[in-house]
């Protein structure tokens, strides 16, 4: 019979997989605080898609 609390000890539940990332330029904390981001390369906005059925993002 199998030991459940010894076989769940043995799981790995998730890998996180990250590129690397050079991040030479920040914003000021203003322009900062409204993208949601200091990094310029990391400020990704949501587009409005009108084309799709569904919600949409009215930002």
């Amino acid at each position: 019979m199998v030991d459940k609390d010894q076989t769940q000890k043995n799981l790995e539940l998730a890998r996180a997989y990250i590129l690397f990332q050079e991040l030479d330029q920040i914003y000021n904390l203003r322009e900062g605080l409204k993208r949601g981001s200091l990094f310029p390369e990391l400020y990704m906005p949501y587009e409005m898609n009108t084309g799709s059925s569904g919600g949409a993002y009215y930002g």
